[in-house]
């Protein structure tokens, strides 16, 4: 079995992902003790219940309170309205037939009978025996980027990415479908018996691709230097502005200064690290930002320094003055 307890560590620490990332078991005979069931939830809710409360719990055909989601994790037959996609069509004022019976006949499913039930608990505290399928995390759309193209980093193989439909479809049956990493939005049911904020995102990630995860979460480094020579066309200002580098005749005030009044600060930036963030490219400069505070508040800084930001930049191989004239 792999190490639960780091990649937890690290989807936490690297990956910023909400509360504790969740271990998924497909208990496909008998549920393991330690695994409570969920009172009047739907099965969706025991993301939330592993993510933020802690617990270990499992929804089966006698304790949930959805029977769209047992009907996606293969633990009932769908009811006739939910097959047809009737209970979204005949209920809303946007959905037409053609559309909900379209949107559910293309929904993943587990085949029927498969399982027994469906467990979830915290990563690292996921009980000696029990196999986890996959795993399921919360980021924002920032960090999901990094966690969902681990895969895609590695092998070339880009994430399965899905908008608006069911949540129970995407968590517990696409995954076993598509053997692939899943980004998704949920439907809006899902989002909310999840408590899910306007900025995140559900990031499903197989057991199997969870070696990928160092490589986008640990030692990242980029030239951003010899990246810009390989993509910029002939007539891009860059090379000029190298030119002008290599015969020395750029001046100190000549550097563009990028304004930081629009940039909210979780925590607060001495002088000499403010004035460095005056010399990033606006494109760039909220990135910096959120991962500067991150990298301080990883180390128990009380606030953003020069000293904080020369750290961050030589665990990545490059410094602080070498990353500006790269840009």
């Amino acid at each position: 079995m792999k190490d639960l307890k780091t990649i937890a560590e690290l989807l936490i620490k690297r990956g910023k992902v909400r509360g504790k990332p969740v271990g998924l078991s497909l208990f496909r005979e008998t549920i393991p003790e330690g695994y409570e069931p969920i009172g009047a939830e739907p099965p969706c809710a025991i993301v939330r219940i592993a993510m933020d409360e802690g617990k270990k719990v499992y929804f089966d055909a006698d304790h949930q309170d959805c029977l769209v989601g047992v009907h996606h994790a293969g633990i009932l037959p769908g009811k006739r309205e939910i097959v047809s996609g009737e209970y979204l069509s005949k209920t809303s004022s946007f959905f037409t037939y053609d559309a909900a019976a379209r949107l559910k006949a293309g929904t993943p499913v587990l085949p029927t009978g498969m399982v027994k039930a469906i467990g979830a608990a915290p990563l690292d505290e996921v009980p000696e025996g029990v196999a986890v399928d996959w795993i399921i995390c919360v980021a924002n759309v920032q960090h999901a980027n990094f966690i969902g193209t681990c895969r895609l980093a590695q092998e070339g193989i880009r994430p399965f990415c899905s908008f608006g439909s069911s949540l129970c479809g995407e968590i517990f049956a696409q995954p076993w479908h598509l053997q692939d990493i899943i980004i998704t939005s949920g439907d809006q049911g899902g989002r909310m018996h999840n408590k899910i904020k306007s900025d995140q995102m559900f990031i499903v990630i197989p057991m199997q691709f969870v070696d990928f995860l160092p490589a986008t979460l640990e030692n990242v480094k980029v030239d951003v230097k010899t990246s810009r020579t390989m993509t910029k066309p002939a007539h891009s200002p860059f090379w000029k502005k190298m030119e002008d580098k290599a015969a020395g005749t750029v001046e100190p005030e000549e550097v563009e200064e990028t304004s930081t009044d629009e940039i909210t600060f979780s925590m607060p930036w001495d002088e000499e690290a403010r004035s460095l963030l005056k010399k990033v490219p606006e494109g760039i400069i909220e990135m910096v930002v959120t991962n500067s505070e991150d990298f301080a508040k990883e180390k128990g800084y009380e606030m953003v320094t020069k000293k904080s930001m020369d750290e961050q930049m030589a665990l990545m191989g490059t410094s602080i003055d070498e990353m500006l004239e790269s840009l």
